[in-house]
């Protein structure tokens, strides 16, 4: 097949790359010919084709993943994978097809669960995008298939020019008017879609000397000519347009348009009423005859077909595209988002993630750097699918990496915002909520990259809010500052994201901040489970069966 890269699998595969600091990657098509060429790389230099004079055409029925530790059975492949400096090789494939091969230079590490884990989710993803592409190619080729069919029999021989628009309906439309307008030699010509909603007909296209006025207008089933076609189901060939009782004249009167001869038929696809199609006035003065509505009805029945299969076609990909996203989004998602907080002495815990109608940004964590000091953070990215899952997992990935070396939160919040404007092209909203507890001093050092600020309840003040100091992360240099604030006994520490106070009723009333203050405050002295359990019912009975606007994660610490 034709291979094809979208600026989104560039940025996801980038990522990839960043994720586990490979040293390079490579994708590869299926073994053909002699030579294997590679059809992006990233980190590596460009070389000559490899000629595999050994049959290593067996990859392509190879379902497992090859690295290093299980190469020694296959001998034949050796060669292939030493030229290009490859330690693991992902075969990408889906319903016994295979599209080619992921692979990758970790420089001889051992391959962890995760890694593993993560490389066939990408490739999984990068299988589903192939297929799609194949499914647009199978569907242009049967297309062009009907065309040819159409021509042979019939006398439309430009109609095939329409169909070849099918991914933007609106051209298609427009193209499908024009062409009607050619073989019925017609005056003025309209199509109409059928809002069955509003039971109604919207003007899509109307070409002809009053065209710009029609366009805009919308027509109630069963009235009018069009109105009567939409409703019945039947075509209608009119010679005298004023001798009908069914024609409305009174667009004629507001525009000064005389309409005589009408042909009018519906756009149908298996019984199912599309809209309708019609053409007013031969340009020859001549009423429309019995042999114009027989061309007319043939092209009418293409021109349903065409707008169904655009739409069709459309949804089908969107469709599965978003649903492989959020399948592979989660899965990343749920390799972050801890399942059992560690335990702190001297501190409680407890966190909960629920996704929104997408895979978002959002996670929690805790890295515990000695027996005093414990590193606590929660962050959002404002996106959805699978960049803002690998983007979360950069993040918590990078962090983890940082800290091995370092426990000053300014620093460790300007490299990670320095290493993500480097490696994101798409202008995201990041914000970020990184705090140190130090159990000696009893206190609470912190930086707010723009996050909604967490709130501090103490039994002796009112709650605090630990504000922002920065606007979230990759927003160019700008040097972060930390705060300080007093950790008693009996102080919680309540950290959120958007998607909780945002939370939405069906009246259109968020949850608010407010709210969910009061709720700590009337449960403050229980465990900080029986707390987040509190706050989620009491969002969910506010939003009744409204689903929720975005991620909604809560992240509660209390001083035992």
């Amino acid at each position: 097949m034709q291979y094809s890269l979208t600026e989104e699998v560039h940025q996801i595969l980038n990522q990839f790359k960043n994720l586990f600091n490979y040293k390079s990657i490579y994708l590869f098509p299926d073994v053909q010919e002699s030579l294997i060429s590679p059809i992006f790389f990233l980190g590596a230099e460009v070389k000559q084709p490899f000629n595999h004079h050994k049959k290593i055409s067996w990859l392509n029925y190879y379902q497992d993943v090859l690295t290093r530790e299980n190469i020694d059975k296959h001998l034949s492949i050796a060669d292939f994978l030493r030229y290009y400096e490859i330690d693991i090789l992902y075969p990408i494939r889906e319903n016994g097809n295979c599209y080619g091969f992921l692979a990758v230079n970790n420089e001889a590490r051992d391959l962890k669960p995760i890694e593993l884990r993560i490389g066939n989710l990408i490739v999984s993803y990068l299988a589903s995008f192939w297929r799609n592409l194949e499914l647009l190619k199978d569907a242009r080729e049967a297309t062009d298939r009907t065309q040819l069919m159409v021509q042979e029999i019939t006398s439309l021989l430009e109609i095939s020019r329409a169909l070849e628009s099918g991914e933007n309906i609106q051209t298609l439309l427009e193209s499908i008017i024009e062409k009607c307008m050619e073989l019925m030699n017609a005056e003025s010509a309209s199509l109409m879609l059928l809002d069955n909603k509003k039971s109604e007909l919207e003007f899509r296209v109307a070409l002809g000397p009053k065209g710009k006025e029609v366009k805009p207008l919308r027509l109630p089933i069963g009235k009018g000519i069009a109105g009567w076609v939409a409703r019945e189901g039947k075509p209608l060939l009119i010679p005298n347009a004023y001798e009908d009782e069914r024609f409305d004249s009174s667009f004629d009167a507001r525009s000064g348009y005389v309409t005589k001869s009408i042909i009018c038929v519906p756009l149908s696809y298996q019984n199912k009423i599309l809209g309708v199609v019609q053409a007013l006035n031969r340009k020859d003065g001549k009423p429309f005859s019995k042999d114009d509505l027989k061309s007319f009805m043939l092209f009418a029945n293409v021109a349903a077909l065409a707008i169904n299969n655009s739409n069709l076609l459309h949804h089908t990909i969107q469709k599965e595209k978003l649903e492989k996203d959020l399948i592979i989004a989660n899965e990343i998602q749920r390799l972050i988002i801890p399942n059992h907080l560690p335990k702190i002495t001297g501190l409680e815990m407890s966190g909960i993630y629920i996704h929104s109608k997408g895979i978002g940004g959002d996670f929690y964590c805790v890295f515990p750097l000695n027996e005093n000091e414990s590193v606590l953070c929660i962050t959002d990215v404002a996106a959805k699918g699978i960049n803002s899952a690998l983007l979360s997992a950069t993040i918590h990935a990078s962090l983890r990496a940082y800290l091995d070396f370092t426990s000053d939160l300014v620093l460790i919040m300007n490299k990670l915002n320095q290493l993500i404007e480097e490696l994101t092209a798409t202008d995201y909203k990041i914000t970020f909520f990184l705090a140190k507890y130090d159990k000696i001093t009893s206190e609470l050092n912190y930086v707010n990259a723009g996050h909604y600020p967490p709130i501090l309840f103490s039994k002796k003040n009112s709650p605090i809010k630990l504000v922002s100091s920065g606007e979230g992360i990759a927003k160019d240099d700008f040097e972060f500052q930390s705060r300080t604030v007093p950790l008693e006994r009996g102080d919680l520490l309540l950290m959120y994201t958007d998607g909780v106070i945002e939370a939405t009723n069906e009246n259109g009333e968020i949850f608010g901040e407010e709210r969910l203050v009061q709720t700590v405050m009337d449960k403050i002295s229980q465990s900080c489970e029986s707390i987040q359990d509190e706050i989620t019912l009491r969002i969910l009975d506010h939003c009744n069966d409204s689903p929720l606007n975005d991620d909604f994660t809560l992240f509660i610490v209390k001083r035992k």
